[in-house]
């Protein structure tokens, strides 16, 4: 019996142990991702503001329409890759994140 209990406890703490490896491992993947997109956030800015002046000076938009158009920009393109990918916060999470693929 104690044996058998022993056995239990062991793999009782090797499951903890991976379970705890994989929570350490997604928490610090939400980190670098978070990084990649603040690193984003700031190359896109001035695109940002060119959407907005072109939003109200071309377009002549409401204040809160041409706001909410530069807002929501996120550099996606058309048939191609999304903006700024290659920064090197993203290389970072890309590369954790294969490294630490399941």
């Amino acid at each position: 019996m104690t044996t058998h209990l022993l056995s239990i406890f062991t793999l009782t703490i090797v499951i903890n142990s991976f379970t705890s490896v994989a929570f350490a491992h997604e928490d610090k993947q939400v980190k670098l991702d978070q990084a990649c997109e603040a690193a984003r956030q700031v190359s896109l800015k001035p695109r940002k503001k060119e959407i907005y002046q072109e939003c109200r000076q071309k377009f002549k938009k409401s204040d809160s329409v041409c706001q909410n158009e530069a807002k929501a920009y996120n550099g996606n393109r058309i048939n191609g890759a999304p903006l700024f990918y290659e920064l090197a916060a993203c290389e970072k999470a890309f590369a954790f994140r294969k490294t630490h693929a399941k």
